[in-house]
């Protein structure tokens, strides 16, 4: 059951049964929820094969941030779909994954070294980085607040941390009310779902100060995936075409590129509604370690 918090505006779930989390997601979690409309078991090459060229919004933010000289840890770095459009770019990379098989995968086939022990259990530990990111993962945590205090004693002082989660006021449900999405939005393995505000909240509890804390709205999935759900009331087989550049091939090529433009003007428009209305897909933290 989830509830909400009508003063400090977040919601959270209280489960049915008190459950080991490292043993869950070194095992359990990637055989209960995929990227596909139907859940199935994925593997650590699968994930990453699908989601390394979805990364446009996190480059964006983090880019700026990076220089040859830069140190980075990801926490919860899934496959490192994430770290490999970035690992040539700094001096660099470690990763904490409790999923065994996608730790592996990491130190195996993209040359990132990985453990699959909770930060402050891993080898990892005592190290200090420059960046320190972790993506969809504080909304599985048990203690949020206790989460951002360990991220912050691993960032160096001048640091800078991007932790990115759901928001709660996802379009699909805070636009269009589409109940069907509810099942896809809300599951056991989230814990809590953030706005805006219990997001600052979790923030200064964990010891930053109001100006070192910046929250971004991001939508990934475009103006084609919602158009689905409006119509069908149901997802897209896969998330391919609701995560790439919108692009039309028909018999008529003048028409299909007309269409495909015309969409992208759309699409473009949509998302900067979607923005402004702070009702996207998922908010990015950025945090200032200032001491």
């Amino acid at each position: 059951m989830v509830y909400y918090c009508g003063a400090c505006q977040h919601g959270f779930l209280v489960p049915d049964q008190v459950i080991d989390a490292k043993a869950y997601y070194a095992e359990n979690y990637r055989q209960e929820y995929s990227h596909n409309a139907e859940a199935a078991a994925t593997n650590a090459r699968e994930i990453f094969e699908v989601y390394r060229h979805y990364q446009r919004d996190r480059l964006e933010s983090i880019l700026p941030y990076l220089s040859t000289a830069t140190k980075l840890l990801e926490v919860g770095a899934s496959s490192g779909q994430f770290l490999v459009n970035i690992k040539s770019r700094v001096a660099q990379v470690h990763a904490i994954e409790l999923d065994k098989a996608c730790c592996q995968f990491m130190q195996t086939e993209l040359g990132i070294r990985a453990d699959a022990e909770f930060l402050q259990d891993s080898v990892f530990a005592n190290e200090s980085y420059d960046v320190v990111c972790s993506f969809q993962v504080m909304e599985h945590v048990e203690e949020p607040v206790s989460f951002l205090r360990e991220l912050r004693q691993s960032t160096k002082n001048g640091g800078t941390i991007f932790v990115e989660v759901p928001n709660l006021h996802d379009p699909l449900l805070s636009v269009w009310n589409i109940n069907a999405y509810q099942k896809f939005f809300y599951h056991s393995a989230h814990l809590h779902y953030f706005t805006e505000n219990s997001l600052k909240k979790v923030a200064t509890d964990a010891g930053f100060l109001p100006e070192q804390i910046k929250i971004t709205f991001t939508q990934d999935y475009n103006l084609l995936n919602h158009l689905n759900w409006i119509m069908n009331d149901a997802p897209q087989s896969t998330c391919h075409v609701g995560l790439s550049e919108i692009c039309f091939q028909g018999g008529n090529q003048e028409i299909s590129s007309w269409l495909t433009g015309e969409m992208k003007k759309l699409n473009i428009e949509y998302m900067a509604k979607l923005v402004a209305a702070k009702a996207t897909s998922n908010m990015m933290m950025v945090l200032k370690n200032d001491t």
